[in-house]
């Protein structure tokens, strides 16, 4: 999966319960993602990886991070066929 970054046109509010996410694009619908996923989108928002981030709601939540990056990764497919994660067209190299 190639590394992503949010679209230019979504507008998120997060809070210790979730996030809202407004796409600007269109007739401006909103999404709603629950604490673990809000949590990803501020990692990814700050630089993260989508395994970083997804290692780091695990880290948080005490969990296996094998399972967190399986279900991010999924929402990750359903963001990008919604237009609300674009890929960065770079990738990371690894050290």
């Amino acid at each position: 999966m190639p590394e992503l970054r949010p679209a230019r046109t979504v507008r998120a509010t997060l809070t210790d319960h979730g996030a809202m996410l407004l796409d600007l694009r269109g007739r401006g619908r909103w999404y709603v993602l629950g604490p673990s996923g809000a949590r990803w989108w501020y990692h990814l928002t700050h630089g993260a990886t989508t395994d970083e981030a997804a290692d780091r709601v695990a880290a948080h939540y005490g969990v296996d991070p094998e399972r967190v990056r399986a279900d991010m990764r999924a929402l990750a497919v359903q963001l990008r066929a919604r237009r609300l994660l674009r890929p960065t067209g770079l990738r990371r190299l690894k050290r």
